[in-house]
């Protein structure tokens, strides 16, 4: 490691890398959080999936999931709607032109990650994904 650099702030510099070059190369307007939250929601197979849910996937704040929706839902990826069942639950939604963009998405967090990866081997990306994991459980 350089001199005053720490495993921490090495593990932000490449977050924030990652970040930039998300919004350099993709052609679909969203940030990498924006992104995260839309492939989330893919996952879950396109909604309903609280907000609640998503924060806690995130690891984030109550305000920061609500800012994220909002912000996707006035670019029109995401609609979002209190559930009929608890009025307290904010439900998020996958809308037809974030559906359409999935594609788009996932060819760029590739892209990004094969970057990221270049030069090692795949027993030592297992590696680092088993170590990586372990930073994070201990933290959490």
């Amino acid at each position: 490691m350089q001199q005053g650099q720490t495993i921490s702030f090495l593990m932000k510099l490449i977050t924030d890398r990652v970040s930039t070059l998300f919004s350099l190369r993709a052609e679909v307007p969203v940030t990498a959080a924006q992104g995260r939250v839309l492939m989330y929601l893919e996952a879950r197979g396109g909604g309903p999936v609280s907000q609640h849910d998503i924060e806690q996937y995130l690891n984030v704040t109550h305000t920061t999931a609500k800012g994220l929706l909002l912000r996707l839902e006035e670019k029109g990826f995401v609609r979002t709607a209190f559930d009929g069942r608890d009025g307290r639950v904010k439900n998020a939604y996958l809308t037809e032109k974030a559906r359409q963009c999935r594609e788009e998405l996932s060819k760029h967090i590739d892209a990004i990650t094969g970057q990221m990866m270049s030069g090692l081997s795949a027993a030592e990306k297992d590696k680092l994904f088993e170590l990586l994991q372990r930073v994070y459980l201990n933290i959490k």
